[in-house]
């Protein structure tokens, strides 16, 4: 029995970043034993995820979803190097790498959210509805209105992590403390939670319109341009997948508190809350995206990496008119659409 206390005594010396007075080179701030098995099947989840992603991104050659195909290799490597820190805690390369890649990815998910939204405006939202005042934004300026500001949200977020990460990088002087270096970090995670909070709104944003969107929708199946049941399935996708990453940005926001006596300091504590409100939205956001793949639902012209706004305007003209003229000036529901239609047309400007 004494043996077996003296090992439970020396593991408890082998992990001195729980004493916040303990002096070392390297803080670890991991407050709990990570968890292999679940790196281990988490790594095994994304890659399933991703290596579906990329064939069905390389199939529908749908070049403008390469927002995600960043976020999918930058989760890649993150839950590569959070097995590796599993493995050796007091390594830090590999848990700073972790930490950041997986706290950063879902911006660029969010990104492909806004541009697939996007897409799914011009394909089937008639002409006399693409204005601010049906849409609640502007029709030629949805993508760059939502990236830019996920953008800014995206540049708060890394200055701030930034700033923590240095304060958790090696001691020269063998003289820091967690404590000392949760002090100088108090900066860099205001300016990381800033970060969030206006990533949040953007998301919850985005949300309210893609939502709207939606629901207006169901009104405009007459003049919709495309096989309605297809696109509506894209929008089923990007309302879920906006709301699971707004989720994760709330459960984000709180996790991080400016200082271990601030926040909840019970997210921080378990294992568990990180799989749960953090790493699962983010894999049933790229499930979501592989099963229900934008690049499915709409024509190869939409597809493109830049899209020709005057040519899909021109489209539903045509289309309107074609429908309008053959039935003696009676506008009925056209004919359902479906992206084989329009294998032939390419895109040209605009994004």
């Amino acid at each position: 029995m004494m043996e077996v206390a003296g090992l439970f005594d020396a593991r408890s010396v082998d992990f001195p970043k729980r004493d916040h007075s303990y002096v070392q080179k390297f803080i670890n701030p991991y407050v709990y034993e990570p968890s292999r098995a679940l790196a281990i099947i988490g790594l095994v989840i994304v890659l399933l995820l991703s290596l579906y992603s990329f064939s069905q991104y390389v199939r529908h050659r749908s070049w403008f979803f390469w927002t995600a195909i960043i976020a999918i290799l930058m989760l890649i490597l993150g839950f590569i190097t959070r097995l590796v820190s599993a493995y050796d805690e007091e390594e830090e390369d590999p848990f700073l790498i972790s930490w950041l890649t997986i706290l950063l990815a879902p911006s660029f998910l969010a990104a492909a959210s806004y541009t697939a939204f996007s897409r799914v405006i011009w394909f089937s939202c008639p002409t006399h509805a693409l204005n601010f005042q049906t849409l609640w934004c502007f029709p030629r300026w949805i993508t760059s209105t939502f990236v830019t500001f996920d953008l800014f949200s995206f540049l708060i977020q890394l200055i701030g992590a930034s700033q923590i990460c240095r304060q958790y990088d090696h001691s020269a002087a063998g003289s820091r403390t967690i404590s000392s270096s949760e002090r100088k970090a108090y900066t860099g995670r205001v300016i990381l939670v800033l970060g969030l909070v206006l990533q949040m709104m953007c998301f919850i944003s985005f949300s309210i319109i893609s939502m709207r969107y939606f629901y207006l929708s169901r009104h405009w199946a007459a003049h919709d341009l495309g096989d309605m049941h297809l696109w509506r399935k894209l929008s089923y996708t990007i309302n879920l997948s906006s709301v699971l990453i707004a989720l994760r940005a709330v459960y984000r926001t709180i996790e991080i508190p400016h200082d271990r006596n601030s926040g909840l300091r019970y997210l921080q504590n378990h294992e568990w809350c990180f799989w749960v409100f953090d790493a699962a939205p983010v894999l049933l956001v790229l499930a979501v995206f592989a099963i229900w793949h934008p690049g499915r639902y709409l024509p190869q012209s939409y597809t493109a990496l830049a899209l020709n706004k005057q040519r899909a305007i021109q489209e539903k003209d045509e289309i309107g008119c074609m429908d309008y003229c053959n039935k003696g000036s009676q506008l009925i529901e056209p004919k359902d659409y479906r992206p084989e239609d329009f294998q032939g047309r390419s895109g040209g400007e605009g994004v």
